[in-house]
């Protein structure tokens, strides 16, 4: 729905989004580098704990980057398409950042896996899922090349585009993309932790992401309309319309101009 939206994102609620993110990205950075002295501790039993605790934040870190990277790559559409030239410049803040903590994580991650640490090999998985399936989302945006740069492989969301955006699904896109979000959804209950290390600084983040959304795209109880929904509010707007053409008059003048149009003689077709 947002690749073919012709309202810009709310700028409030895109500056709400900067700041929680900057708040989340202080805490993260601050807690990264107290662990990595704990971890660097002689004593065994602070390591072991360093490690779990870092676990769980790297894990946080690697979970929350596939938002940051649609949601700049929604704006980067729209700018394009001169509907909102604002909120990419922002949104690239956001995300550049993001990829500074993200790659003080992937050293720790390869560190605990040349250490042995079994949660370290379970991070990466973890990161390599995450990464196609943000290419996934990506590829949903199957006419804007300029997407690719936020893309971890532009060559996968191409291959991606064109299997999975609306334009190549058509009417089973809902279905399909339905499927694929309840398997995503298994899948990070199965592998990923259920606690968060600061749950209410990520679950800000959310609420302001969701806050950009144009309120013109939730119905009547806040909830964001199906493909099916939408589909049928089309088909009532074009019943609309003709049955004001039936009342007003006006499909009289469109039948005549159709009609002349259709016996007008081609010129030189009755020529002697």
């Amino acid at each position: 729905m947002l690749v073919g939206s012709q309202h810009p994102l709310r700028t409030e609620a895109v500056q709400e989004y900067w700041l929680r993110n900057r708040v989340r990205f202080n805490a993260w950075n601050g807690m990264l580098t107290e662990l990595a002295l704990r971890i660097s501790s002689p004593s065994g039993t602070r390591r072991a704990f360093g490690w779990q605790k870092m676990s769980s934040l790297i894990e946080e870190i690697y979970l929350a980057e596939p938002l940051s990277r649609i949601c700049v790559a929604v704006a980067r559409r729209l700018e394009d398409r001169e509907i909102d030239p604002d909120s990419c410049a922002i949104m690239h803040n956001v995300f550049m950042t993001h990829q500074e903590i993200r790659q003080r994580c992937l050293r720790w991650t390869l560190e605990g896996i040349d250490q042995g640490e079994a949660s370290a090999h379970r991070l990466n998985r973890i990161r390599s899922y995450l990464e196609h399936w943000t290419d996934m989302l990506i590829g949903f945006f199957a006419d804007a090349r300029t997407a690719d740069e936020y893309a971890f492989s532009p060559e996968r969301v191409a291959e991606f585009s064109e299997d999975y955006s609306y334009r190549s699904l058509g009417d089973a896109a809902s279905t399909v993309w339905s499927l694929l979000l309840a398997g995503n959804r298994k899948w990070v209950s199965t592998h990923c932790s259920t606690e968060t290390v600061f749950p209410k600084l990520s679950r800000d983040v959310c609420q302001s992401a969701l806050g950009m959304v144009h309120p013109a795209w939730f119905d009547s109880l806040g909830l964001l309309p199906s493909r099916t929904a939408q589909n049928i509010s089309h088909g009532l707007n074009s019943l609309d319309k003709t049955l004001e053409s039936l009342m007003d008059g006006s499909w009289l003048d469109k039948s005549a101009v159709q009609a002349r149009g259709e016996n007008m003689p081609r010129e030189g077709r009755f020529s002697a």
